[in-house]
């Protein structure tokens, strides 16, 4: 991959003006990582894993994202591929929002936050996975691109990539989304197959499936489009859960 003078030169200086935390080494799987709490930061975000390892992204206040892109473009989705959260609002006090990745190989991995209020990609709200630590792709190269880097941008759909779950009234919402985003969710206890760009998937779920309607993308008036089995009684719930996968990107 060839960068641009401007970039490689931005990579430069970053080893010297960026402050990157020190590397942290994930020695348990899931290995947890807190998104939010301490800040525009993800902690830690510095780190290093082995193959297979699951790197569990937990939420915080107020409403943040984990998005996967490149060193070169620190605030722009990959073109194709990658993972991405969704728009994860999140109350003070509420815990057990995560999303849950796997590491499938050692080449580095960026990601950052595309809230774009508050501009927390630039404010200094991203990490990697196996960057290099020395030379001119580093977290803190990537740090510095990030600061100069233009308004952010997310991917189109709902969540991807990863294993999204949501801790709402009743229990918990989990959403498969290694693929394009499901054609259904369900709220958890029962087995339930849904079928997403033709394949299908196999989730256990709750004892009622609503559709996602169209759309699907945060905004900035915070639509919620998930239309509630009629049959389900969930509508307050469905309604809930719409908010915090699709949520409104001003929250905060």
């Amino acid at each position: 991959m060839q960068f641009t003078n401007t970039v490689l030169g931005l990579a430069a200086v970053a080893v010297t003006s960026a402050a990157a935390p020190a590397p942290v080494t994930a020695t348990s799987s899931p290995f947890q990582v807190k998104v939010g709490a301490d800040g525009l930061t993800y902690t830690p975000s510095n780190i290093i894993a082995e193959v297979g390892t699951q790197i569990e992204f937990n939420f915080f206040p107020k409403n943040h994202t984990v998005t996967q892109s490149n060193f070169k473009d620190p605030c722009q989705p990959l073109s194709s591929g990658g993972f991405f959260s969704g728009f994860v609002p999140t109350q003070p006090g509420n815990t057990g929002n995560t999303f849950t990745i796997t590491v499938t190989d050692k080449k580095p991995i960026w990601f950052y936050c595309s809230q774009t209020t508050g501009t927390h990609c630039q404010a200094g709200m991203v990490g990697s996975i196996n960057a290099a630590q020395t030379g001119n792709a580093t977290l803190d190269a990537f740090i510095l691109l990030a600061k100069n880097a233009p308004p952010s941008t997310f991917p189109q759909g709902g969540p991807k990539g990863g294993v999204l779950k949501i801790a709402s009234g009743n229990g918990n919402l989990s959403t498969t989304t290694a693929g394009p985003p499901p054609a259904s969710i369900t709220t958890s206890a029962i087995l339930s197959t849904y079928t997403s760009d033709g394949k299908p998937y196999t989730t256990t779920v709750g004892s009622s499936t609503v559709p996602v309607g169209t759309g699907g993308n945060p905004s900035p008036t915070g639509s919620t489009p998930i239309t509630p089995n009629a049959a389900s009684g969930t509508t307050a719930n469905m309604a809930l859960v719409g908010a915090v996968l699709f949520g409104a990107m001003a929250f905060m």
